[in-house]
């Protein structure tokens, strides 16, 4: 998210540095459940014992994984774009359409966050577990759902930059 002329100021650098720092977590999530696997893996083979539940850590880490890299995906314009009809416009009309998808995509995450926190809220009302273990799914859901908030932050930071020329 990197300003062409002068600074981008406070809420775009704050954004941009929480979602490195998420990708990084979500880096080490994904580390974790690689070694997961691979532990179970060999416990299986060798011992005849894997890891309980294994598959359902890697279900959790994966999804939170997901959304962990979303913010920085964001910020970086790390997305698929399509600009066939557009490659003839003038780079200002350029930005501000992808300005105005940026702001799509914000209003979708926004969507998405509500849903886990309207989800995180049910499953903890019900008290839903995971399968194997009676461990409580509603964390999981209230995790994802923050990182969905920081990648509509995210998506919304971006959106500001560009409409403002400055992305």
């Amino acid at each position: 998210m990197e300003a062409q002329s002068g600074s981008p100021g406070r809420f775009p650098q704050a954004v941009e540095t929480i979602a490195a720092a998420v990708a990084i977590a979500g880096g080490l999530l994904i580390l974790f459940v690689a070694g997961l696997v691979t532990t179970s893996v060999v416990g299986r083979w060798l011992f005849s014992k894997p890891i309980p539940a294994d598959y359902e850590f890697v279900e959790i880490g994966i999804g939170v994984a997901v959304f962990a890299f979303l913010p920085y995906t964001q910020v970086r314009n790390g997305h698929i774009a399509v600009d066939t009809f557009t490659q003839r416009l003038p780079a200002r009309m350029n930005a501000r359409i992808d300005a105005m998808w940026d702001l799509v995509l914000a209003a979708f995450l926004g969507f998405f966050a509500w849903g886990l926190v309207s989800g995180a809220q049910e499953s903890f009302q019900y008290n839903e577990t995971m399968v194997q273990i009676s461990w409580p799914i509603w964390p999981v859901y209230a995790i994802c759902a923050v990182l969905a908030a920081v990648a509509f932050l995210g998506a919304l930071a971006v959106a500001l930059l560009k409409f403002g020329g400055r992305a």
